[in-house]
């Protein structure tokens, strides 16, 4: 009994023990200071043309979290209005370095401007941004303890990092709702394209801003000749003499435009039959409301397809089944080939043979599953597609 006794007492002894000192270990956050060099300036406008430039540099002093404690570090950027801290975006480039004795962080003019134009609210006039170093104590992201140093504010002005685009504007309609046309990068003014359905009418070309913007747009109508075009707005209007689906493409550099028609979007390759015929396009059908071609068919499990538009007209050939009905292609008849990107479910313009090529899951045997399929090119340069098994 006696030994129990004994036992309890210690016991209770190192409890209280335990917890008096566990109460030193309670973290809490007392602070810690960011600073910047004489590397960052503001106000600052950033170009592409000083992207690989140094931003800036910034160091910062070991979080205090109470107790001794080893934080991990990551820097942010804040619109400067976000008080609650609710919208950071957070730098993933190597420029950030932390070590046992020191902590910093070197961005370049294309690492910053990308991360501005992360923020909900890019613009492209002067932002007034605040950077933060945020600290953070724990791996487990339920429990982990966080603090951030003080902001460093500066004045800033970024370069968009959005395509251009224009909008293919029918005379009495707004610009901001009209289908588009974009470039293939920031900087490009030679390769405006798009897919689009069109009514009969007459239309201008409406240039939005470098945010895509189309309150003050530069407008671009008729030239001299068929084909060309002219600044103004008081230019003449292009005419659309028969309504349909067109691939619609501008170039501001030479000032040319063109407008191809085409009557079917679909699939082709190996995976939608087997022996010959397998460049024949299987038609899809179009969805005015979802702005999307759709179909259901079989397709050969492991084998390839990739998207065709072609301007057709006729009725599909009906082949013995279950190989699908296709529409005779000819050179004269062929508009685009849309094939994958590294990214999932997206397409680029692409007729490089073997390359782009989507595969049917399944192991090639011969055997098919079926699959409704959904492409979607209504968005410029960002076409997609979808394959749902049946």
């Amino acid at each position: 009994m006696k030994n129990i006794i004994k036992i309890i007492v210690t016991l209770f002894v190192f409890a209280n023990f335990s917890c008096e000192n566990s109460e030193d270990l309670v973290v809490e956050a007392n602070g810690f200071e960011l600073r910047k060099d004489a590397s960052v300036t503001s106000p600052l406008v950033l170009t592409e043309a000083t992207a690989a430039n140094i931003y800036g540099k910034f160091e910062w002093d070991i979080a205090n979290n109470g107790p001794a404690t080893v934080s991990t570090y990551t820097l942010q950027v804040f619109d400067h209005n976000d008080v609650s801290l609710s919208n950071p975006v957070t730098y993933t480039g190597s420029g950030l370095v932390v070590s046992p004795t020191s902590r910093k962080a070197t961005l370049t003019v294309a690492e910053f401007n990308k991360l501005i134009n992360g923020l909900p609210n890019y613009k492209c006039s002067e932002m007034d941004i605040d950077i933060r170093i945020k600290s953070t104590l724990g791996g487990n992201a339920v429990n982990a303890f966080s603090q951030y140093s003080n902001p460093v504010n500066v004045k800033v002005t970024g370069y968009s990092l959005k395509l251009p685009v224009m909008a293919f504007v029918k005379s009495g309609n707004t610009p901001s709702t009209e289908p588009r046309v974009a470039a293939s990068a920031p900087a490009s003014n030679t390769d405006y394209v798009g897919y689009m359905y069109l009514d009969a009418g007459s239309y201008k070309f409406y240039q939005g801003d470098a945010c895509q913007d189309f309150t003050t747009s530069t407008v671009y109508g008729l030239g001299s000749a068929a084909g060309t075009l002219i600044s103004g707005a008081s230019s003449p209007s292009i005419s659309v003499t028969t309504a349909g689906h067109y691939l619609v493409k501008a170039n501001l550099s030479n000032n040319t435009y063109s407008l191809t028609p085409y009557t079917t979007f679909g699939i082709f390759g190996t995976a939608t039959r087997s022996g010959l015929g397998t460049g024949f396009q299987v038609p899809f059908n179009y969805n005015a409301t979802t702005k999307t071609w759709i179909l259901e068919m079989d397709l050969i499990k492991g084998r390839k397809f990739k998207f065709k538009s072609n301007l057709w007209t006729g009725t599909a050939v009906v082949p013995a089944l279950p190989n699908p009905p296709y529409a005779p292609g000819t050179a004269s008849t062929f508009v685009t080939i849309l094939g994958r990107t590294a990214i999932s479910s997206v397409l680029v313009e692409n007729s490089n043979a073997g390359q782009g090529d989507i595969t049917v899951p399944g192991t090639d045997d011969g055997s098919r599953d079926r699959y409704r399929i959904e492409l979607d090119v209504s968005k410029p340069r960002n076409y997609t597609y979808k394959m749902t098994k049946i």
